[in-house]
């Protein structure tokens, strides 16, 4: 590598323009003398201050820090070019004279690079001296002797220069590593005493505190200066167990060091705080004793935590929690793993692995259980335990893994919840589910048979029901003998029930083909007008018997729909006739139709009896006649409705009933509009 053996970054650095500054000096100074004679060659001589700020540009705005230092040698190197441009004459073959600036970037390689940069700045030098020599057997005769002088100075200038940076570096170098020797000696008492997260306090050969660290502090809420010099029995700290005062320090110091132990310390604010001190000796030259240095850990929360933990564990009956180390051994067995697995928690703790407790057939090893976890997977499977008598008991397990603060595996809790019941649970209403889909199924069968036995029924009655009106029909006009005005009025009686039967088994037989999917929707575009038109056509004898004002209300611009027309003609004809039949002579009826998007809306309403509202969700309904209609002894079937929104379901809109503001039922329908024009309202 070129930069093998720096250690510079000369172009990143923060005095970058320090090191720079006396050789962009010198390119500059060589670019104003190239006017002068020998003057340079004017292109070259712009190419050359081109090239120079080129390479300025690089070292100023490219983020050195951010790329291999190896890239940091390509502005000298590329100074060499700007030489070679300045040593280009305007006339002759003579060199301008500008070549010896060479050794301008050969040592800064030297200064600032490796012995390979510095190498190969050497051999580009050799290379600007060479190209005048090139162009004439002339110029190389008298200036060989003078490039072969400039570049044996500068490779000894480079040699001499490496060598100076290197003996500089290697003082250098030594001179920080002393520096840094003695400030790691002055500093040494002061790191370990204050040493992040762990209590640091020295105690002289009297027990009485000569250091007290900056954790001390934090813990106890007393300052240094407040303890220094005081003995450490009075600065907060508990006596120990086997005595108090000077029997505590001599118990202390009676053992082998290092020793440890635990005990209660009491900070300045009342609070207690549980350190666990591990203690070393310093001696003297002849191995007596001259300090005690205690380092300490407030344990505190981790006891209170582990406390917790334990009332968790045992807390938590109805789940059998199971902990165990990274190679599956039991380390925690809660007292509801007792419950439901049999087994107390001294005979499987570090005594058994983990899988002891399934079924060998669906967990043939630890890898089963512990692999989905390691892969982030916590979702709960159901297992099988097998408890210390033999029993099976079905489980909800959920596996966690464990890990330590630098992310490795350190164990796995497991989290087994019995299921028995819930299985149960399910079971039974999986019977219920199959008794009810059977009961379904049964229910589908018995509406088929009932759709089939009303329009076989249906069908059957229509033949002599028509023969019946046209035997009346026959006898009413007197082919079959004159008629007795008595036996008129009995014949108009046959006549009008037979007319209702058979308008009975018509609905009957249509709601029967629309129900099994007989009646075929020929779809297309529908002018709405049309269909309104049709339908008020088919009730022209209907409008003539009742004196009710019907309004039509229709957008002007052509309204084209999606269906049906002889379906959509059907709808419009049951709910017109509805409006006119419910509605009192002297009341009035109103149809309008509007866009909705990309559905029109029509709109019935009438200022007839009404609907009450709580029977409003019945209306579309078979058979279903209101309780008003009923009181009124309306003749109807009870079934034009349920074909409406069988027909304007099939056609893909929507229907319902709401009633008026003042009297009266509003019936709405929407339905797919084939286009849809901005509708101008005319009346």
């Amino acid at each position: 590598m070129l930069y093998s053996d720096a250690d510079l970054r000369t172009l990143s650095a923060p005095d970058r323009w320090r090191r720079i500054a006396p050789f962009l000096t010198v390119a500059v100074l060589a670019c104003g003398t190239a006017l002068f004679r020998p003057v340079v060659d004017r292109m070259a001589l712009v190419s050359a201050v081109v090239v120079l700020a080129l390479l300025l540009g690089l070292t100023v705005t490219v983020p050195w820090h951010r790329l291999p230092a190896i890239y940091e040698a390509a502005p000298p190197l590329g100074f060499f070019g700007v030489v070679a441009l300045l040593n280009i004459p305007e006339t002759g073959d003579d060199p301008a004279g500008y070549g010896a600036l060479a050794l301008l970037p050969v040592f800064w390689l030297a200064l600032y690079h490796g012995r390979a940069a510095t190498a190969i700045g050497v051999v580009a030098m050799a290379v600007v001296f060479s190209l005048p020599m090139l162009r004439s057997a002339a110029v190389f005769e008298h200036e060989w002797r003078r490039g072969l002088l400039v570049f044996a100075i500068g490779a000894l200038m480079a040699s001499a220069a490496q060598s100076w940076v290197r003996r500089s570096r290697a003082g250098a170098a030594e001179l920080a590593a002393r520096t840094r020797e003695v400030s790691r000696e002055r500093d040494f008492n002061r790191a370990i005493l204050d040493s992040a997260g762990f209590l640091v306090m020295v105690l002289d050969t009297d027990g009485r505190i000569t250091a007290f660290n900056r954790r001390c502090e934090e813990v106890t809420g007393f300052t240094a200066a407040d303890v220094i010099g005081r003995p450490f029995w009075s600065a907060g700290m508990s006596a120990d167990d086997t005595g108090r005062g000077d029997d505590a320090f001599a118990h202390l110091t009676a053992d082998a060091f290092p020793n440890t132990f635990e005990n209660d310390w009491l900070a300045a604010d009342g609070s207690r705080h549980r350190i666990v001190w591990s203690n070393t000796a310093l001696t003297d030259e002849h191995g007596n004793l001259t300090h005690v240095i205690g380092t300490g850990l407030d344990v505190t929360t981790q006891r209170h935590t582990e406390r917790l933990f334990a009332d968790v564990l045992a807390a938590a009956t109805e789940q059998a929690i199971i902990g165990t180390d990274r190679r599956g051994t039991v380390t925690v067995f809660n007292a509801g793993a007792e419950r439901l697995l049999g087994h107390r928690a001294a005979d499987v703790v570090g005594a058994v692995t983990l899988d002891r407790f399934h079924l060998p057939a669906e967990v043939p090893g630890l890898a089963t259980l512990f692999e989905p976890a390691q892969a982030g997977d916590s979702e709960p499977r159901e297992w099988t335990y097998v408890r210390r008598d033999g029993a099976m008991l079905p489980v909800s397990l959920t596996v966690s893994v464990i890990r330590g603060e630098s992310g490795e595996v350190t164990g796995y809790l497991s989290v087994a919840r019995d299921i028995t019941r819930e299985r149960r649970t399910v079971e039974a209403m999986r019977h219920a589910l199959d008794r009810e889909r059977a009961a379904a199924a049964r229910l589908r069968e018995l509406d088929k048979v009932r759709a089939d036995l009303v329009a076989t029924v249906s069908h059957e009655l229509r033949t002599p029901l028509t023969s019946i009106l046209g035997n009346v029909e026959v006898i009413v006009d007197g082919d079959a003998g004159p008629v007795q005005r008595p036996q008129a009025r009995l014949l108009a009686a046959v006549e009008r029930n037979a007319r209702r039967l058979l308008a009975l088994i018509e609905d009957l037989l249509m709601l029967s083909r629309i129900e099994a999917g007989q009646v075929k929707i020929n779809a297309g575009p529908v002018h709405l007008r049309a269909v309104v038109s049709g339908a008020l056509e088919a009730l022209q004898a209907v409008r003539g018997q009742r004196d009710v004002h019907l309004d039509i209300d229709l957008p002007d611009p052509p309204v084209v729909v999606h269906g049906d027309r002889d379906q959509l003609e059907r709808v419009v004809i049951n709910l017109l006739d509805n409006a006119l039949k419910f509605t009192p002579p002297g009341g009035s009826a109103r149809l309008t139709a509007d866009l909705d998007g990309a559905q029109v809306r029509l709109t019935i309403a009438d200022t007839g009896i009404g609907i009450p509202p709580a029977e409003l969700d019945q209306i579309f309904d078979r058979f279903f006649r209101s309780s008003r209609s009923q009181e009124l002894q309306s003749q109807g079937t009870g079934l034009g409705l349920a074909i409406t929104k069988s027909i304007v379901e099939r056609h893909g809109g929507h229907i319902w009933a709401a009633p008026a503001l003042d009297q009266g039922t509003i019936v709405t329908c929407l339905l797919p509009l084939h286009d849809a024009p901005v509708p101008a309202r005319t009346a």
